[in-house]
């Protein structure tokens, strides 16, 4: 089921008023000349999960096992060791790591 668009038109905007000129109209910036928004703080707007991409990632059960394994012998969760990794092939690129952001967790 598909989500009815929102409304882009100003609420209090008086079409009665408004006049069009065609051709008038600049054309818009494509998406890749548009000035990146910084991105606002997690907390600020619906917490970590409105601010970040979740990634899927596929692993034999087998590997799966030695991760866990791998994870519970370094008293570390799962995704900080694949975090950890990617910070390390950014490395090997010459950019910074990935950005970290406080967890709800205690630590174990």
């Amino acid at each position: 089921m598909t989500r009815k668009p929102k409304s882009v038109l100003p609420a209090d905007l008086d079409l009665d008023a408004a006049r069009t000129a065609p051709g008038a109209a600049e054309r818009p910036a494509f998406l890749h000349e548009q000035e990146a928004a910084p991105a606002p703080p997690p907390a600020a707007v619906g917490g970590v999960k409105a601010a970040t991409v979740a990634t899927t990632l596929y692993l034999m059960p087998a590997d799966h096992r030695r991760l866990r394994v791998l994870a519970i012998e370094r008293n570390a969760s799962m995704q900080t060791l694949l975090l950890d990794a990617i910070d390390m092939l950014m490395a090997d690129a010459g950019q910074s790591p990935v950005e970290r952001w406080e967890t709800r967790r205690k630590d174990r």
